[in-house]
């Protein structure tokens, strides 16, 4: 991890102070041929981008964090090797700074050597500083600005050394990240990902909606067979953990007229409420996936519409404390959408009409995500969008792209504009569901 310390001299019979700034690289932004979307732009790749953690500590105590995106957009996205060949131009002093973040967002993590001349007794002297600075973009990624128009900032003075080392362990762990290797939560401080914001604002869309959400999963045939393949592999009368349950129908209810014990958990203490009243003999826990403490508890677990809408961070942490509240073998059960192939963009979207935080996988993205460091085998994924639902998806993608291509062609007639072709869509929205088992 790539880590800053800066400790204070003591004076004066104060003690010393101890800043820590950590960056952590996690995921990127999508793949190559995917759009990216955030703030007021989506003009640029999704591989462009990297989700990272911002964590500043002072004595061990964290005083700042936060998500967001660092944007490589010249050269087409992060390129190790040129990366490498630019930070040896600085250490060898022929740039003054290296960083990372060059376009949108405007988040940008540099280090920076700065030359200070002065008059000494009639003779120019010179002297060399050393500064390391994170500029965090708050308003294009969580306000919806222009990128640049909020920031965040944190600049110390630092040592050539110290600086310099980390950056070459940001180059690394980036490298990792093109590479397809994440952070394993096992080695993480517990607790450091934290971030309150994720948890209440996802809180206050589902109190919100607590009353009127409904759900009626069990009406896909596709799903249900699958579903119930996966209940079939758990022992009768095992216990399950149902996460993101909501007010608990129709899952609870259709684990226990399957004559399981089952125990929910969700962030919402309004949908708790509900699921109280539907279920009064099952103990509910107000929770997130990440909060889990139990220990090779459950016989399986579910996720319907939940856990793989947890953006990257989250996920990694969640499926971690999941791994170990499952017995040996114990089976998961996911279900989600990958609700817009085309692209990727911010985490802080709007909801079941409310700003939540969250994100968006493709099946093959989840199962890369499942199977990371070894804690779960993918046994199925299968998409169980209905033929109907295919169709009825491509005929709305025509008519809305058939107008604006009219729209286009009565605005710009001399230009060669391809009229978008009904047997040609792009890839659509599909719905698709895993069952996973835990390696241990």
């Amino acid at each position: 991890m790539a880590v800053y310390i800066n400790q204070s001299t003591e004076r004066e019979g104060k003690p010393t102070v101890t800043e820590r700034i950590e960056v952590r690289p996690w995921w990127v932004g999508g793949k190559k041929n995917q759009e990216f979307v955030i703030g007021g732009g989506g003009n640029f790749g999704a591989n462009c981008n990297i989700l990272i953690e911002i964590i500043y500590s002072v004595n061990d105590v964290q005083l700042f964090y936060t998500r967001n995106f660092i944007h490589n957009y010249v050269g087409g996205g992060f390129s190790l090797p040129q990366l490498q060949e630019d930070l040896d131009a600085f250490i060898s002093g022929e740039r003054n700074a290296f960083g990372f973040g060059d376009m949108l967002p405007e988040t940008a993590v540099f280090f920076k050597r700065n030359k200070h001349t002065y008059q000494n007794g009639g003779r120019e002297q010179t002297y060399i500083s050393y500064g390391l600075g994170i500029s965090a973009d708050i308003g294009a990624g969580i306000g919806h600005e222009s990128p640049g128009v909020r920031k965040i900032n944190i600049e110390i003075d630092a040592e050539e050394a110290e600086g310099t080392e980390f950056m070459q362990q940001l180059v690394r762990e980036i490298g990792e990240v093109y590479e397809e290797k994440h952070p394993d939560p096992a080695v993480i401080p517990s607790g450091s990902s934290n971030w309150s914001f994720v948890r209440q604002v996802n809180q206050k869309a589902y109190d919100r909606t607590s009353q009127t959400y409904e759900e009626n999963y069990f009406s896909e045939p596709l799903l249900t067979e699958v579903f119930d393949g996966w209940l079939a592999g758990i022992p009768t009368g095992g216990h399950i953990l149902d996460l993101g349950c909501g007010h608990g129908n129709p899952v609870i209810a259709r684990l226990l007229g399957n004559g399981y014990r089952v125990t929910g958990a969700d962030l919402s203490p309004k949908m708790l409420e509900r699921a109280r009243q539907n279920f009064p003999d099952v103990p509910f826990i107000n929770q997130l996936a990440s909060e889990l403490t139990f220990e090779a508890e459950f016989d399986g677990a579910c996720s319907l519409s939940s856990l793989l809408y947890l953006d990257p961070i989250d996920l990694a942490h969640s499926l971690y404390r999941l791994y170990h509240a499952l017995k040996p073998n114990g089976l998961l059960f996911l279900y989600a959408y990958d609700l817009h192939p085309g692209y990727r963009g911010s985490p802080y979207h709007i909801d079941l009409d409310q700003w939540m935080w969250g994100w968006t996988y493709g099946m093959d993205e989840a199962v890369q995500a499942l199977e990371e460091h070894s804690k779960f085998q993918v046994l199925k994924a299968h998409e169980v969008t209905s033929e109907r639902e295919k169709q009825e998806r491509i005929e709305k993608w025509y008519k809305e792209a058939k107008e604006r291509y009219d729209t286009y062609r009565k605005q710009n007639a001399n230009t060669s504009y391809p009229e978008p072709e009904r047997s040609n869509p792009p890839r659509l929205s599909y719905k698709y569901v895993m069952i996973a088992q835990a390696l241990k």
